[in-house]
């Protein structure tokens, strides 16, 4: 009888318990979750990506060790730029004359430089005269004439002609010897009186006396009374001062030559190209 009425009634009710069971499984994915995430954590910390700083990376080692590096560079420097500067001194102390010697050239230059004026008076002298030429060319061409039989002449321009002398009255066996010369060689020939204006002239402080020696001879007509000693002392002096080049051909001319009085003619000449 029991059986009958005491019935075992077994019910399965799937709509209620479906959700149980899917908030159950979503628990126990979200704590096997939260377990993944805290191992991962706890196997791998995060990485913090920093920007460099200067200050870390440049310890206070490594400043000494650039301060020291800089100042080791200046003193270098130093020292190059000192012994390069001994050197190109050296170098130029060599290649100077001594001070001595600089001054000496000094002195000597000054004395080269210093002009004094000579008063040149009114000269005269008779002349043979050869000929006169209206062009340079053709009172070269009778000097050459002349220069062949090896009489001296000289060519001097007045007034726009060239007058062709070849002697004066300067000569110890005198002017009308010289015109005889010239006339057996059959050299048209005429005496005259030549005359060079006075003037003023420069010449160096130190070859005061010999010009003024020389002017005094020209005066007088005794250029030839003067020792062949004495005219190479006067040349070699005027020379060393550094004189005028066409009394030093003048001079040169008085030493080697002497025939019917040329020389009164050359540095008369040479006189008037240095007046003023």
């Amino acid at each position: 009888m029991a059986g009958k009425n005491n019935k075992i009634i077994i019910s399965y009710n799937k709509d209620r318990e479906a959700p149980n069971d899917i908030v159950q499984a979503k628990k126990e994915q979200a704590a096997a979750d939260a377990e993944k995430l805290q191992k991962a954590k706890s196997a791998s910390p995060p990485k913090v990506y920093r920007l460099p700083s200067f200050h870390k990376r440049l310890s206070p080692f490594s400043l000494r060790y650039v301060s020291l590096s800089v100042m080791t560079a200046i003193v270098i420097s130093f020292v190059l730029g000192f012994l390069l500067l001994k050197l190109f001194v050296s170098v130029t102390e060599e290649s100077a004359p001594p001070i001595e010697e600089t001054s000496a050239g000094a002195q000597t230059e000054s004395v080269t430089a210093a002009m004094l004026s000579v008063e040149l008076p009114h000269l005269a002298t008779e002349v043979v005269q050869s000929g006169v030429f209206t062009s340079l060319e053709t009172a070269e061409e009778w000097q050459g004439k002349l220069t062949e039989q090896s009489l001296p002449s000289v060519i001097w321009k007045q007034q726009d002609q060239y007058f062709l002398l070849s002697g004066s009255d300067d000569s110890e066996a005198g002017v009308e010897k010289a015109a005889d010369d010239l006339a057996e060689l059959d050299v048209p020939t005429y005496l005259k009186v030549w005359e060079v204006n006075s003037g003023e002239l420069d010449v160096p402080e130190s070859q005061l006396s010999n010009v003024e020696n020389l002017i005094d001879h020209l005066e007088k007509n005794t250029l030839h009374t003067v020792s062949v000693e004495e005219r190479e002392k006067i040349l070699t002096e005027w020379k060393e001062a550094g004189g005028n080049q066409d009394l030093e051909k003048a001079l040169t001319v008085w030493t080697d030559k002497t025939d019917h009085g040329i020389s009164w003619l050359n540095l008369a000449q040479a006189f008037e190209t240095m007046k003023k």
